[in-house]
């Protein structure tokens, strides 16, 4: 598979994720999550198509330079943190009152295309490397 078929797959990847996530606020894309966590968060994992997908390239082609950490890392930080806001929201019911004032902020499309448009580029660097 040549490096073109392989970044073009992780956009693909990352277009799947996002028609998982997106909503047009913070609260609804944290909603939309907790019905996947609260359902098993195994499920809750599996949507995150494109960090699978990263995982299964690193392996296959035992790449593990700096770029590739880069991009596991950034991928993990965020799932994390989605735990992490969706614990606070929905299961201790205590969240900061940050939390509370960005729930209906609105997340605009093109800022939801920032980590398809990202990530498959950084991919692209990790093998140029």
């Amino acid at each position: 598979m040549t490096v073109a078929n392989i970044v073009i797959l992780s956009f693909v990847a990352e277009m799947i994720e996002l028609s998982f996530q997106y909503a047009p606020t913070l609260g609804g894309v944290l909603q939309r999550l907790y019905n996947y966590y609260r359902r098993s968060v195994f499920l809750f994992l599996s949507i995150h198509t494109g960090y699978i997908y990263i995982l299964f390239v690193a392996l296959k082609y035992d790449m593990l330079n700096l770029v590739m950490i880069f991009i596991i890392g950034l991928k993990t930080f965020d799932i994390f943190t989605k735990i992490e806001m969706i614990k606070r929201l929905y299961i201790t019911k205590e969240p900061e009152q940050s939390l509370l004032e960005s729930l209906n902020m609105s997340v605009p499309f093109w800022l939801a295309l920032i980590g398809p448009m990202t990530y498959p580029w950084l991919l692209y660097v990790a093998f140029s490397d």
